[in-house]
This record gives structure tokens, sequence and C-alpha cells, in this order.
């Protein structure tokens, strides 16, 4: 099918989003026009508020811990899941992670040709108490757009300028339509912070930060702890109702789970698939929810033999996904016929690898490495489930030549190869999205020569027809041809074995009984504010 796009169905005339509206205007998106209209966060919230109890300190036993917290500069999720309580962005996503309601903006509007966005800015302070205002919006989005200071910048790839109209108002201008536009600005890159603190002191701001979200820092202790508390200029009034938020880094997954069962914390995050039983007993229980989440391993292109896209196939084929959901996730998690987590317009037929180790060897005895190679495989250290899929593996293809050296590094360390290219096969394991709509991820991991330098997610993947099919994606408000675009995208990448794809999978989170309100976002972080303590 050629990539020539039809005309579209029906033109956007007159576009506005308000936050001003009665429940049953919730989030609709015309698929014909694209008609954008999105509630307030208050109309989104339905999770009954009102007999919340206040106070008290809201203890968190987190797997990973923040790199940075200046939103335009890290990429791992130790650092966004907290910065998206310190800061607030022009949009939000909605409760149920369908599309992005009113942020900073309290409503918008956009042009006929959807080149022109209109921002009308909430009466908002930072937790400084300094007022946020359109210089701070243009100077924010002026550092996340700028490809030389953030990885992030590909998602606004055709803005022409940032312009204010008045203190309360602030204009984007673009050289050509970019669909997913309202919801790459609730990414956490594009956070507003304030002019102001930033330019008298631009790298101490990555560690003593400043927004406007419902929480700000008090103090951070690398390998230890992450100790948050309430914004009392927050936006939203009455909120956050917990006083105080402290994050201990604990890496290991049975520790966590002894805090959370001895009371020592109220949350534990990604409970191992085996423990969920014993939690949901006494005071404890998991929750578990959807996630934008895809967990795979990842394999570096640029090095050899993982260039060659039949030893990439041939990991796939060697490698039982459904047996580890079975015995790993207890059934938990659904097999993966995606390379990214499973977004609008996925298509449940495009087929996922079956474990057939015949099929393996024989793509191997074609490959350029008919004998097998030898490669280390890195394994964040504590993750009970990585480490467990990781000798699976090593198992499982050795019967195909594949002779594994499992590293355990820790997560930080991990990471940090990552970015610099410093791996072979595995590091990060998984990727979750940061918006609601498939364009992020696609950019992140597909198009090699996006603005920004990720490089397909550092695993130096080159596909000019991935390339394209996204942006054409991008430039299309057309549902129908974004999802045949989408479609045509989930195939390309299962095909070409841009890793090792192996499951779709939930947030896992163990709860104190006396938790209210706790919920995970589909872009994994939580709201916070939210959340309550039952005394």
């Amino acid at each position: 099918m050629s990539d020539v796009l039809r005309p579209e169905d029906t033109p956007d005339r007159g576009l506005v989003a308000t936050g001003q509206m009665n429940r049953q205007g919730f989030l609709l998106r015309a698929a014909a026009g694209g008609v954008l209209i999105a509630s307030s966060p208050q109309l989104d919230d339905r999770l009954g508020r009102g007999s919340a109890t206040r106070g008290g300190v809201l203890k968190m036993a987190r797997n990973e811990e923040a790199q940075s917290f200046d939103p335009i500069v890290p990429g791992d999720n130790g650092s966004i899941y907290t910065i998206q309580q310190i800061f607030d962005q022009l949009t939000r996503i909605n409760n149920d992670s369908t599309f992005v309601s009113p942020g900073l903006a309290k409503s918008w509007t956009i042009s006929a040709d959807r080149k022109t966005y209109t921002f009308h800015l909430r009466d908002a302070k930072f937790s400084n108490g300094a007022p946020v205002t359109a210089d701070d919006v243009i100077f924010s989005l002026g550092r996340t757009f700028n490809p030389k200071l953030c990885f992030y910048s590909f998602l606004f790839a055709g803005v022409k300028s940032v312009t204010k109209v008045n203190g309360k108002t602030v204009k984007i201008v673009l050289t050509t339509a970019n669909t997913p536009l309202l919801e790459s600005l609730s990414v956490f890159a594009a956070a507003i912070v304030p002019k102001a603190v930033v330019k008298k002191d631009p790298k101490g701001f990555a560690q003593h930060p400043v927004g406007s979200g419902p929480f700000s820092l008090k103090q951070f202790s690398k390998g230890q702890f992450t100790h948050l508390v309430r914004n009392p200029h927050y936006w939203q009034k009455g909120k956050p109702f917990v006083d105080e938020v402290r994050m201990d880094y604990v890496a290991d997954d049975n520790t966590r789970i002894l805090k959370l069962q001895a009371g020592e914390v109220d949350v534990a995050t990604l409970i191992p698939y085996t423990q969920i039983a014993q939690l949901n007993k006494g005071d404890t229980h998991v929750q578990i929810e959807p996630l934008f989440r895809w967990d795979g391993i990842w394999l570096n292109h640029a090095k050899k033999p993982l260039d060659d896209k039949k030893v990439r196939q041939a990991l796939n084929y060697a490698t039982d996904k459904a047996g580890l959901v079975e015995h790993v996730l207890a059934g938990q998690a659904q097999v993966a016929n995606h390379m990214m987590p499973k977004h609008r317009y996925w298509r449940a037929d495009v087929k996922a690898y079956a474990y057939d180790i015949d099929k393996a060897k024989s793509l191997m005895a074609a490959s350029s490495v008919p004998k097998g190679f030898s490669a280390n495989v890195v394994v964040p250290s504590g993750d009970t489930i990585v480490a467990q899929v990781a000798q699976v593996i090593k198992q499982s293809w050795a019967q195909i030549g594949v002779k594994v050296t499992i590293q355990n590094l820790d997560a930080g360390t991990a990471a940090t190869n990552w970015v610099n290219g410093d791996f072979t096969i595995g590091t990060n394991w998984y990727v979750t999205s940061d918006v609601t709509a498939p364009d992020e991820p696609a950019g992140i991991e597909f198009d090699y020569s996006a603005p920004g330098g990720f490089h397909s997610a550092f695993a130096n993947y080159k596909s000019p027809a991935a390339t394209r099919l996204i942006r054409l994606a991008a430039a299309s408000h057309n549902e129908r041809v974004r999802a045949r675009l989408f479609g045509r995208l989930q195939q390309l990448v299962m095909d070409d074995a841009y890793g090792v794809a192996l499951f779709f999978s939930p947030a896992r989170t163990g709860l104190r009984s006396h938790v209210k309100n706790f919920h995970t976002l589909r872009t994994g972080w939580w709201r916070l504010e939210d959340a309550s303590l039952e005394k």
C-alpha cells in the first residue's frame, strides 16, 4: 500500500477546548474533524475526594530513584515519576489515561488549519510563591524544544514560534500540523519552570527544583530517599491531601515487600507476580492496573552480530514468552505482539513470535554467525523478575549457540551505559509511554534521525520506512489514516525484530489498607495529590 495519504475527510473549524463544561461533554474527540474538548481536572476526577482524610506522611518504597529533577534532563522513570509530583505542564493526562485535560492551561483554541494553538493560563503559583506567567511558559518550552538541551524535542518538530499574547496567554505557531501536540505538551519534559530561578542557577536547578505541582522537594539523599512536602500554593485547592511524601530507594524486590508487611512503608512498587498472593491478605493488598508498558530485551544494532536481522529474529523465536508469562508472571501479563507499549491503534492481528527452536536454529544457520556467538546480558540488580527471565533465556539461547553471560548492574549504571550505547543485550528491559498517543514511544524507539539524539532508544535501529510512517502519522489528523500508519509500523518493527518482544505488563503496587485513592496512570506515575491516609 502506498504511503501517499488520502485527503482528510473533514477539516477542523475553529477548534476549541475549555475546562468549563458539563460531565456529558467529557473529553470527546471527533474522528473526522479531530475536534478536541478537554474536561477540567475537577470534572475528570471521579474518585470521591470529599471525605478524604488530610495530613500525614505517605511512605513509599521504590525500586528506582531520581537522577535529576530538571524536567529537560532525564529519561529514566526514577526521575520522571518524581518530576511529575513537583511540576505541571500546560496539559495533563486525564485519570482514564485516554487523552489530556487542562493543566496550567485552563483552556485553549486551535486554528482551522491546525497550525496555531492559543493557550490561556490559569492563576497558578510556583512553590516559591511566584506567579506562573506567559514568560515562564515561553522560557520553559524554549528549553524543551531545543534539541541541544532536551532529548524530547523531537515531539515538537515543526514548531515555528512561541509568543506572548499577554501575561496569561501564549501562542504556539507550527510550520506543519502536529496532531499529537496537545498530548506531547503533557510530557514531563514540557514542564513549566520559573524563568528567574533557572536563569539564576541552571545547573543547580537539577538538584533544587521549583515547580507548580502538588509537592516540592525538601531533601534528596542519593541512594537513600527523596523527601517531598506539600506545595502550599498548589492551584488545585485542598490538594494534596497528605502533608509529605517520602520515597525510599529500595532496589531489592524482597526488601520492599518486607518493609510493606512490617508497616515501615505504606506503598511498595512493582511487586513480583509470584508474591502477589501473599500480600493479598491482612493489612496489605496488591493493586493491579493497566500500563502503557512494553517489556522486552534491548538489542544494540551497532554491535555485531545484532546488526543481522536473522540473528535478532532467531533470538525472538528462541524465547518462550508464553512460558514466562505462565511461570514467572503468574499469568498476569500478555505476550507482546509489538516492540513498544500497547497503545491506541494497536493491532491484535499482528502475530507475536512463537517459541520455535527449530525456526531459530534455521535462522542462525543462515545468519552471519552460524555457529553462534557470546554476549553479556545486563540485569538490573534486585529485580527478581528480570533475573528469572535472564536465567531462562540463558538456557534457551544456548540451544541455538548463543552463550550468555549475565551481568548484574545497579539500575543507575545500567541506564547510564544504555544512554552511552555501552551495551550489547539487555539494559533497561522495559519502556513506558509518557503520553496517551503512540507518537512518543514510536519516535523514541524507531526514528533514528529524530531530533534529540535518542538514536532509536540508543538501540541504533535505522529504518527509513519506520521514520516515514511515524512522521506521516504525526502530520495527519484523520484517525483512520493514523491507525493505518501505526498498524503498518507495528508489523514492520516486529518483522525487523527491533528487540526481543516479551510482554505487556501491568502496574503491581503493594498498599497498606489505610492508603486511600492511590491510582497509577497508564503512563506509570501516580497522582499522589489524590492519595490520603485513613486515620
